[in-house]
């Protein structure tokens, strides 16, 4: 809380706004992420290779 607090007073807005703010980036990030992700799957499915089993336990 204090550190919300302290971003507040140098941005000098609200607790409030800077709460939503930061859960706003925080939230738009893992939207990122988790596209991510999803988009790479296709890429690691091509480097799935049963041989490879001794790898994985790795």
């Amino acid at each position: 809380m204090r550190l919300l607090k302290l971003e507040a007073q140098e941005t000098g807005t609200s607790v409030t706004n800077t709460l939503r703010r930061a859960l706003e980036a925080y939230f738009a990030h893992r939207l990122e992420t988790k596209a991510l992700l999803r988009i790479s799957e296709n890429t690691f499915e091509e480097w799935s290779d049963p041989r490879d089993s001794d790898y994985d336990v790795l």
